[in-house]
């Protein structure tokens, strides 16, 4: 079997539950309870910051997963970019080197993921390339909560 380039296709959407109901119907699958994790958001390009409870689920499929995400903030997760998908999320074990390496490509970054203010970053979202489409590069420390998450239906505690 092939293993996809990215691992899930995050969806900002304007009501969580309709959109979990809808995907649900529509595809024929199953999400994840999901989770509600205070983080802290912060914009590289203003040196912004926000910390925002961010709402999610996935679908319990094989990846690509299908992650539904709340709008929410003034940031990346607002209500501007709802109603489409957000970014392709990847798996990456090198964060640092792969904001390095962004930056040497000229590649714009919309967005810096950290547990808390002041942490190092767990996740990275880009700027739309050329095309139009984002990417999220998502540490791989945070791969077997996720993908528990995924098998189980409940985020580990």
């Amino acid at each position: 079997m092939i293993k996809p380039p990215y691992y899930h296709i995050g969806i900002l959407v304007l009501n969580h539950e309709e959109a979990i109901e809808h995907y649900a119907n529509l595809l024929d699958v199953t999400f994840t309870e999901p989770t509600d994790t205070v983080l802290c958001i912060e914009n590289p390009l203003t040196q912004q910051t926000e910390n925002l409870k961010v709402v999610a689920a996935y679908s319990r499929t094989r990846p690509p997963y299908l992650e539904l995400i709340q709008a929410g903030g003034n940031g990346i997760f607002s209500e501007k970019n709802a109603g489409q998908i957000l970014y392709f999320g990847i798996w990456e074990s090198d964060l640092e080197g792969r904001i390095k390496k962004l930056k040497e490509q000229g590649t714009g970054i919309d967005a810096l993921i950290r547990p808390a203010c002041g942490k190092p970053p767990t996740a990275v979202i880009t700027a739309p390339d050329k095309m139009g489409i984002r990417m999220e590069y998502l540490s791989t420390s945070l791969r077997l909560a996720t993908e528990a998450w995924v098998i189980t239906g409940k985020y580990p505690l």
